[in-house]
């Protein structure tokens, strides 16, 4: 009985050194979790380790940079920007039925004002875009 209680405290104590040795990383991966839990996304990101997808050592590897690139993107994104991302996928899925359309009908979906508010969307993006690439 002594042995184990003598060998939990041993790892306990290897765990608290551990702690300590990565202290700074520790608390700054526990800020980024607090604020991707804050902005909804930490349950997606959960979601998205739940498949069973096996990866080899060296797949890993060249993952990990692009993960650490997703998972500061997804801790800067702002309020706004998560509404706008969920808007188009709610259209892009509204939209996945649809009919055919002619030069007719599409010189009159112009006028339609919910199409103008999109093209104009787009048309800013994209001149925003353009700047930065």
């Amino acid at each position: 009985m002594s042995t184990d209680i003598s060998k939990a405290a041993e790892a306990l104590y290897e765990i608290f050194e551990k702690i300590v040795e990565n202290h700074d990383e520790i608390v700054s991966a526990i800020e980024k979790l607090v604020i991707l839990e804050k902005k909804g996304v930490l349950d997606e990101v959960v979601k998205l380790s739940e498949l069973k997808i096996p990866f080899t050592v060296d797949e890993i590897k060249q993952i990990a940079p692009k993960l650490n690139l997703l998972f500061e993107f997804l801790v800067n994104i702002d309020e706004r920007t998560i509404k706008v991302v969920k808007r188009l996928l709610e259209a892009f899925e509204e939209s996945m039925v649809y009919e055919p359309m002619g030069l007719a009908e599409s010189a009159k979906a112009l006028r339609d004002p919910d199409v103008q508010k999109a093209i104009g969307f787009a048309l800013t993006l994209a001149k925003n875009f353009g700047k930065r690439i």
